[in-house]
C-alpha cells in the first residue's frame, strides 16, 4: 500500500478524469476496472482481498479514513494499491453518489465473473453442488443488485445472467448489492438458450417464473437444491423461445389486487422457497 503525497486538486487532472470515466460501461470494459463507493464497499473489497488499484479519498474525509486504511491494507494483496487524496471538488467529479461518503475504491474486473458465448455440455460450468438462479433480460441495475444480495442471503452460489441484462459493474448494481457482489460467482451468457438446454441435459430442472397457461404454483412443486429458477424482464417477462425449453413455468400466488411482483422481490421469494 502506498499513499500519494500530492493532493489532486483539479477536476481536470488526468487520473481524476480517468476514474470518473469508469461510471460508463464502455470505459469500464476498456479499462477492465470499476468503482465501489463508500466505506462499506471498500471494507468488503479489502475483506475479500480484491485487486484494488486505487482508493480515492476526499480531503475532508482523509483524517477519518487514512488511519483505518493503513491498518487494513496489509499483505501482498495490496502491495500495489495506491491511496490518493483529492480536493472535495475533484472527488465529486469521480463520485456517482448524490451524497458521497468521501471514499471510492477502483477495483480490477473480478476473475470469478465469467463471460461465455454458446454453452456446450462438455463445457457446462456449474458444479454438481452449486445452487444457481438465472436472470434473463433483467435490465434494471437496482433489481440485479437486489437479486445478488438476496442470492447470497439464501445460499445461492452462482448467478447466470443473459448478456442483455444490466451490467454487473454498473454503480447502481454495486450499490444495491451492498458488498454481496464480492461473495458470489456470476456468469454472463450470450446464447441463453444454449445455457438452458445444457443445464437440462446435465440433469438440472429449470423453472421459468411466469404466469402462463398451465403454469404451476411454486407451492405445488417439490423443490430440489439443483433446481434453477429463471427470472425474466421487468416488463416483458421471459421470451417464448426460452420459456419453451424450460422444464416448467411456475408462479407465486398473490392477491388479485395486484398484477405482479417486482423482479427482485419475486427472485427472493423463489430462493426462499427453495431454501426452506
Amino acid at each position: 500500500m502506498k499513499i500519494r503525497q500530492e493532493i489532486l486538486s483539479s477536476r481536470n487532472n488526468p487520473l481524476v478524469k480517468w476514474a470518473s470515466s469508469l461510471a460508463n460501461k464502455k470505459d469500464r470494459n476498456k479499462e477492465c476496472a470499476f468503482l465501489a463507493e463508500g466505506e462499506k464497499l471498500t471494507l468488503e473489497a479489502i475483506k475479500h482481498e480484491l485487486p484494488i488499484l486505487y482508493i480515492f479519498i476526499s480531503e475532508s474525509a482523509a483524517e477519518k479514513n487514512i488511519p483505518f486504511l493503513q491498518s487494513a491494507l496489509t499483505g501482498d494483496a495490496f502491495a500495489d494499491t495506491e491511496i490518493i487524496i483529492t480536493s472535495d471538488s475533484a472527488f465529486e467529479k469521480i463520485s456517482t453518489e448524490k451524497a458521497p461518503e468521501g471514499i471510492i475504491t477502483v477495483i480490477k474486473y473480478l476473475d470469478f465473473f465469467k463471460n461465455m458465448d454458446i454453452i456446450y455440455k462438455e463445457e457446462f460450468f456449474l458444479s454438481e453442488s452449486e445452487r444457481c438462479i438465472a436472470l434473463c433480460s433483467v435490465r434494471d441495475p437496482g433489481n440485479l443488485g437486489s437479486v445478488i444480495r438476496s442470492a447470497v442471503a439464501f445460499g445461492v452460489d452462482h448467478i447466470v445472467v443473459s448478456s442483455d441484462s444490466a451490467d454487473i459493474y454498473n454503480p447502481k448494481t454495486i450499490r444495491s448489492a451492498m458488498g454481496n457482489l464480492f461473495a458470489v460467482k456470476i456468469t454472463v451468457v450470450n446464447d441463453f438458450a444454449s445455457f438452458v438446454s445444457t443445464a437440462r441435459e446435465s440433469g438440472r430442472r429449470i423453472f421459468s417464473a411466469e404466469l402462463r397457461p398451465g403454469a404451476k404454483s411454486v407451492k405445488e412443486i417439490s423443490l430440489l437444491p439443483s433446481d434453477i429458477f429463471m427470472i425474466g424482464n421487468e416488463g416483458h417477462g421471459i421470451p417464448e423461445d426460452i420459456s419453451a425449453i424450460c422444464t416448467d413455468s411456475v408462479y407465486i400466488p398473490i392477491s388479485e389486487r395486484t398484477e405482479s411482483l417486482n423482479a427482485s422481490v419475486a427472485a427472493a421469494i423463489f430462493m426462499w422457497e427453495q431454501n426452506k
